[in-house]
């Protein structure tokens, strides 16, 4: 059977998922299809490419660098985050990227964004990707502090916002089997609070409705993800990794050392992990 990898995102507690991608690689375990949002999307580069340590040093040496992550970023360009940095310098300079490996892996990625005119998520295959990973940088454009990126037609933001954790998508694509990457514990459950009003979505988003729309039910949305994973792996068709306890850091985290611990936390907890995981390619 078909077996699928979903990551999901949540920006700095994507260590989380670089910890657990790099059990992977030291075990040379491999996916054929990988479903990337936003940080699980970042994250999916360096285990395609199969540069081990490659996103532990990306965050550890340079998520305090102004470059990288700043409100000066935000000011000068409307981005908290450096893409130009991050998708320049950084992977071609300072720690680089093996695009030749990505491109030739047989591993497929998929990457999902947010298309804010529709308000549902656009899925972008690797023979669609870019040398400026210009869909993962999309998927990973939070929506009021960042940029609306362009590409192939669409207007695009985060792709959390409409997919936050891609399983559906992975069944979808015939993918019976998977293993689900989440960066929040199994006690979260998203608040339905809208987190933003819809006044404030408006002033920012007005003429794009359905994402508007998108963006109230986001919690709805995520929990309904939540309980797919949850009935998939009652029926023994995903094996998911999660955080053992709460992630206690917020979205921006720009401590190294905090990183570390949670990067740390996902390694201990694939590693727990393996038995189900490797039973389970074997049924693939």
């Amino acid at each position: 059977m078909p077996i699928g990898l979903v990551l999901e995102g949540g920006g700095m507690r994507g260590a989380y998922t670089s910890g657990v991608l790099e059990v992977f690689l030291n075990h040379g375990i491999e996916f054929p299809n990988v479903y990337g949002i936003s940080a699980g999307a970042c994250n999916a580069l360096s285990y395609i490419s199969g540069q081990k340590n490659r996103n532990y040093d990306i965050f550890y040496q340079y998520i305090s660098d102004k470059r990288y992550m700043s409100v000066e970023n935000l000011n000068r360009t409307g981005s908290l985050f450096g893409f130009d940095f991050i998708f320049g310098e950084l992977f071609h300079t300072l720690l680089p990227f093996d695009y030749e490996s990505f491109f030739n892996s047989p591993i497929d990625l998929k990457v999902g964004a947010t298309d804010l005119k529709t308000g549902q998520t656009v899925f972008f295959d690797k023979a669609t990707l870019d040398e400026n990973f210009t869909a993962v940088k999309a998927s990973s454009s939070l929506p009021f502090i960042s940029n609306t990126v362009s590409y192939r037609g669409h207007e695009l933001l985060d792709g959390g916002c409409a997919t936050p954790i891609p399983i559906e998508r992975s069944l979808f694509d015939g993918n019976n089997l998977n293993v689900v990457v989440l960066t929040r514990d199994s006690s979260y459950r998203k608040s339905p609070k809208p987190e933003f009003p819809r006044a404030v979505l408006r002033v920012k988003y007005g003429e794009y409705p359905n994402f508007v729309n998108t963006m109230q039910i986001r919690a709805e949305i995520y929990n309904n993800e939540l309980e797919v994973c949850r009935r998939q792996e009652s029926e023994e068709k995903a094996v998911i990794v999660r955080p053992s306890r709460p992630i206690v850091t917020g979205r921006y985290e720009k401590d190294p050392q905090t990183l570390k611990a949670i990067y740390e936390m996902g390694m201990s907890d694939c590693e727990k992990k393996l038995p189900e995981i490797c039973a389970m390619m074997e049924r693939a």
